[in-house]
């Protein structure tokens, strides 16, 4: 316990001297802060003298005992800003990262509010659907993930959207017949032995990890396009750092028109391709 006359500085200084795996420690600690006494980062730089309850003072301080140990702060906010939205995440979901705004980003840029089926494949917290949805309202958006309870967290975020839909089930085999104008996916490209687990070990491995060097799923999103993407439909993959000419080759082979993308950055993140009529 702590003392009850507790003030926002001596909170922040007493977290800001607590040693945490973060490139930014004093705006964690401001954001958890501000989040659990209701009030903004503004509010608590300009009110550095305000008492905080011993209650909200401790819990404040928990919080950070949990950062301290690597939890990631979108977890303990229970939400994470994306695109134009805040969305919930849990443990359950990937925390969405700002490079996958590039996958938005460059889907709006290239195809209109015309009337479309597209498809998130492996949508976690709903990120990038729920983006979509808003974005293009005439579009019908399904969001797809094997997990139910991804999928609840995903229903949270697109609640109020009329547009968005959710199925269950383990990539395109959750669409059966169904012909899609874009198919989008962030899927799992990380291989079993990449030592960058080790600071992703609070999100969930399955939505991270792939065998094969990290390229079974892309190849089977990749393979599976092939029979439900509409003749000149569109996909779009993220995948790592590495594996973009592997994932350009393999588009190629099936008939893809592929275009590498990268990221704000400056590296390989992602590719736009065709499916190239048949002739």
């Amino acid at each position: 316990m702590v003392n009850k006359h507790q003030t926002v500085k001596s909170l922040l200084d007493i977290a800001n001297a607590m040693t945490c795996a973060s490139d930014s420690p004093q705006l964690d600690s401001q954001l958890l802060l501000a989040n659990r006494i209701g009030q903004s980062r503004e509010w608590l730089l300009a009110h550095s003298d305000e008492v905080i309850c011993t209650t909200l003072s401790d819990e404040f301080l928990d919080l950070m005992k949990r950062r301290q140990k690597g939890e990631p702060v979108a977890y303990l906010l229970g939400h994470r800003d994306f695109w134009k939205s805040k969305l919930k995440v849990t443990s359950d979901t990937l925390i969405p990262r700002p490079e996958t705004e590039l996958i938005v980003e460059t889907i709006l840029t290239n195809l209109d509010n015309k009337k479309r089926l597209v498809v998130d494949l492996g949508t976690g917290s709903g990120a990038i659907a729920v983006a979509l949805a808003i974005e293009r309202p005439e579009w019908t958006v399904i969001g797809v993930d094997i997990s139910f309870p991804a999928l609840r967290v995903a229903r949270t975020n697109g609640a109020d959207l009329e547009n968005l839909h959710w199925f269950q089930g383990d990539w395109c085999n959750a669409l059966r017949s169904q012909q899609v104008d874009l198919l989008v996916c962030n899927p799992p490209y990380i291989a079993e032995d990449d030592t960058h687990l080790d600071a992703l070990s609070y999100e969930p491995q399955g939505a991270l990890v792939s065998s094969n060097h990290g390229m079974q799923d892309l190849e089977e999103v990749i393979v599976s396009a092939q029979s439900i993407l509409k003749a000149n439909g569109h996909l779009l993959v993220e995948h790592g750092h590495e594996q973009q000419i592997r994932v350009c080759d393999q588009l190629r082979a099936l008939k893809f028109d592929p275009t590498p993308l990268t990221d704000f950055a400056g590296n390989p993140r992602a590719v736009w391709a065709r499916r190239v009529q048949d002739t």
